[in-house]
């Protein structure tokens, strides 16, 4: 199963790209909010996969 070493910080990337939607569709207000959503959503992500696949010890 491919590791996510390329993708060091999935929450980050996520919530900069959702932020960058946010901009780009609703306005600077609706950015922060979808740059956390991202961010938090990708952490998730990141957690999950480290439970699935026992990768990050705690």
């Amino acid at each position: 199963m491919p590791s996510l070493s390329s993708l060091a910080r999935p929450g980050l990337l996520l919530g900069a790209s959702c932020g960058a939607v946010g901009v780009a569709l609703r306005g600077p207000e609706r950015a922060v909010l979808w740059a956390l959503v991202g961010y938090f959503l990708g952490k998730s992500i990141q957690s999950t996969v480290w439970a699935v696949t026992a990768d990050h010890s705690a």
